[in-house]
């Protein structure tokens, strides 16, 4: 094949469907047309597992509201949500520092002069444009909703939850603008490029089709077109949809607030906020029918412009220099701040839960026992030593421990970030066609985080300035215990109830953290007379475009990933994949008083198999990098085993197994016999890697011991509380040593490969991790003779 036909064939138009269907396994394609023209263009498998796992989320949460008069679902997604946060708060934010480093580093190697697509191809779309799309679309309506909420939130709402020291209020007014940039920040941002820098490595530049599942294509090979990569692309699909609706919920509640404010016969209730969903579901359809190029490209430009105007003239219309004093001393705080924070897992916070819950007490444990300690929690042990009752908040008062901050606020962020990473970061890869790695990370990461940290000090700051006025004028004392106020004097149900408030508010000015949630960011604007309708018009618009951008954005990527890469899928799935989205906003909207909570729980708990996702995407990332580059060491070595372990998922029989690998028959004994007698497999692998028998045999033997004393001890664990432990501890032993001894395989077969993967793959799929090595024995043999 000559290098010319070569390129031809890797930079593939994936609008026709000869080309995509090249890349879909058999019986997976449904193809039809209607009067001629294309009608349905899918794979049926991911969207019908992702539609299973959206509308019966859906189903599941109307029929749970309609059969319990106290809904139980939300309790149970809130209940998972602080299992995740007491178990996994160190992965989440040991994970985004990884990802964090790993593209910094990126950014001064030779990988960042790759270009995405071919190396004389130019963007597609102007700077501008770019960001205003990736923009528009990453951030959604977060920044009005939060902008003003948060850091009075937790100027003033917070108590003594704190990241670093504070001993007066200016630092609490600091801290708050700081905690604030660290959730909206680097951190957040990261996941995104992560993936927009995989997918556009392997799809623009490889010329496979645009879909989450070929980001693994470097790890996992053609595995992407099987089951694997259905999975893939169904939980992507499902992390994109519940992200997006989080963002919904949030937009049209803040809409219904703008609205009412603007014009008073407007009700603020589930009623509005329904017909607000659909008013913008369908404002977005329209847009995703017009398409990537006139459709969203024109609304970004559009949403951004205006945020950009209203920015602009909240800065010019207050102290100017009060502004870019804080802006300046916020980013030198957070550059300050960020190392030491951003590896803060809330440790000994989190202990107080170790405690128990005192009646009363929100959400800290579930079924009344611990989640560290199993079924004898540590509280129950200290009660039956002492008689004295514990909890986490008496710890929290004994031990002057700050409020926890992981679960409602850093984990929720990082998880809410994480689940919006599939499609944002497709999204951009979409867009920077044309574009080297050096370009995006420096105009899709720290471009947007700068331009957020301007938004969010601006408008962060003229909360706290109003804050304070209003604390000056109506003589309001501030606790310094716990830094907060007492609104009962002043505020009724949020709104000023005191004479004096009330002549205050008639001027413009309101103790922000006695208003509600929605009301912040319009309050921050009222005090500049005739030029308020203005901004909060400004608002309006804004917020209902960058909820559409979010909207069609997310209906977009879910399209193109359910029809495997196609570029101009059939407009009938668009409008479906977007219904879908409202549907999972509405339901959860009017079903329960605890709906967009119960959806922000979904978004963590999406979130946490994403975590791992994102680490492999590090990985794949790193070899599509090396490859490009034909580094020798990636270029000299084997990419894989003979056999696969994830042959299991296509029934040991994928499409392109060579002729010469073992039959489906012989891959599902083998398994089988490592399943339950672990010692046959791991003796031929350790022989044949290690070159002698007696080392291999050795090895196999304490191996297999290990894995019989962890099963009794699991049979077992009902006996004695520590008998789980035990076998648990003993697994770990287990998949260890097996781990050493792929890793043995691997060198003496020259397969590229990591010793994390190593443990990774022995911990999760040990059965075929050792039929895997125990069929690559007899190549070594071969190559030793040879």
């Amino acid at each position: 094949m000559s290098e010319a036909t070569h390129k031809e064939k890797r930079f593939d138009d994936y609008s026709q469907d000869a080309n995509v269907e090249r890349h879909v396994r058999r019986f997976r394609w449904i193809s039809m047309d209607f009067g001629g023209k294309p009608f349905l263009r899918f794979n049926w498998v991911s969207s019908l597992l992702a539609s299973l796992i959206l509308w019966g989320f859906v189903a599941a949460v109307l029929i749970d509201d309609k059969e319990n008069s106290t809904p139980k679902l939300p309790t149970d997604f809130w209940g998972w949500t602080n299992w995740i946060t007491v178990n996994f708060t160190w992965l989440y934010i040991l994970t985004q520092d990884v990802w964090f480093i790993f593209v910094i580093w990126l950014l001064f190697t030779k990988y960042a002069n790759i270009k995405l697509g071919k190396d004389d191809e130019k963007p597609e779309f102007s700077d501008f444009a770019w960001f205003s799309m990736l923009f528009s679309c990453g951030i959604g309506v977060g920044l009005y909703y939060w902008g003003v909420a948060e850091p009075i939130h937790y100027y003033r709402l917070s108590g003594n939850m704190q990241k670093m020291p504070v001993t007066n209020d200016d630092q609490k007014a600091q801290q708050a603008i700081f905690q604030t940039l660290f959730h909206w920040g680097l951190h957040g941002w990261i996941p995104y490029i992560v993936i927009a820098l995989t997918l556009g490595v392997v799809c623009h530049r490889q010329g496979l089709p645009m879909t989450m599942r070929n980001a693994f294509h470097p790890l996992i090979g053609d595995h992407t077109k099987g089951f694997a990569g259905d999975v893939i692309d169904a939980l992507s699909i499902s992390c994109t949809t519940f992200g997006v609706c989080t963002s919904l919920g949030l937009g049209c509640a803040q809409i219904n607030a703008v609205l009412a404010r603007m014009d008073g016969s407007v009700a603020v209730n589930k009623k509005t906020q329904t017909g607000i969903i659909w008013i913008i579901t369908s404002i977005a359809i329209i847009s995703v029918l017009l398409g990537l190029k006139r459709g969203i490209k024109t609304l970004s430009l559009i949403t951004f412009t205006l945020g950009l105007i209203l920015m602009l003239l909240m800065l010019v219309c207050d102290n100017t220099w009060y502004l870019l004093n804080s802006f300046v001393e916020a980013v030198g705080v957070y550059m300050t701040w960020v190392i030491q924070v951003g590896f803060n897992c809330g440790t000994w916070t989190q202990l107080n839960r170790e405690f128990g819950s005192a009646a009363g007490e929100p959400g800290f444990d579930y079924d009344g026992k611990s989640k560290l300690w199993g079924k004898a929690s540590l509280s129950d042990k200290l009660f039956d030593a002492t008689n004295i009752t514990t909890s986490a908040s008496l710890a929290q008062a004994k031990y002057k421990s700050p409020p926890e901050m992981m679960n409602e606020w850093t984990i929720f962020y990082w998880g809410w970030w994480i689940s919006w990473a599939p499609f944002v970061g497709m999204f951009i890869a979409k867009i920077s066609k044309g574009r080297t790695v050096g370009q995006v990370i420096k105009g899709a990461f720290i471009a947007p985080v700068l331009f957020s940290f301007l938004w969010l000090t601006i408008f962060g700051s003229l909360g706290i300035k109003m804050q304070r006025a209003s604390e000056m004028a109506l003589d309001v004392a501030v606790h310094t215990y716990d830094w907060s106020i007492d609104c009962a004097t002043h505020y009724t149900d949020n709104a000023p109830s005191s004479e004096k408030a009330m002549a205050l508010a008639d001027k413009g000015y309101y103790l922000l953290s006695c208003r509600g949630t929605n009301d912040r960011i319009l309050d921050v604007m009222e005090p500049y007379g005739k030029l308020t309708p203005f901004m909060h018009l400004l608002t309006l618009v804004g917020i209902t475009l960058y909820f559409v951008t979010s909207s069609d954005s997310g209906s977009f990527v879910d399209d193109i990933i359910s029809a495997q890469g196609h570029e101009n899928p059939p407009w009938i799935q668009r409008v479906y994949w977007a219904v879908t989205e409202g549907a999972t906003a509405q339901a959860l909207l009017s079903a329960t008083d605890s709906g967009l909570s119960t959806i922000r729980a979904v978004s963590i708990v999406a979130g946490l198999p994403y975590t791992i996702a994102i680490c492999y995407c590090c990985t794949s990332l790193y070899r599509a990098l090396k490859r490009e580059m034909r580094d020798e060491d990636i270029m000299s070595q084997r990419h894989g085993f003979v056999v696969s372990s994830l042959d299991i998922l296509e029934l040991y029989s994928p499409e392109d197994m060579p002729a010469q690998s073992p039959s489906s028959g012989e891959r599902f004994k083998s398994n089988v016999i490592a399943l339950f007698f672990p010692y046959k497999g791991l003796k031929t692998a350790a022989c044949a890697a290690y070159g002698d028998d007696v080392s291999g045999t050795i090895s196999a033997v304490v191996a297999t011991c290990t894995w019989f004393t962890w099963f009794l001890c699991l049979c077992l664990s009902g006996i004695g509380e520590g008998t789980a432990s035990i076998a648990w501890m003993l697994y770990v032993f287990f998949f260890a040593q097996v781990a050493i001894i792929r890793y043995h395989v691997r060198a003496a077969r020259s397969i590229r490969d990591n010793f994390l993967h190593d443990l990774f793959a022995s911990c999760a799929l040990y059965p075929m991790v050792i039929s895997q090595m125990e069929l690559e024995a007899p190549y070594i043999e071969q190559r030793k003779q040879v």
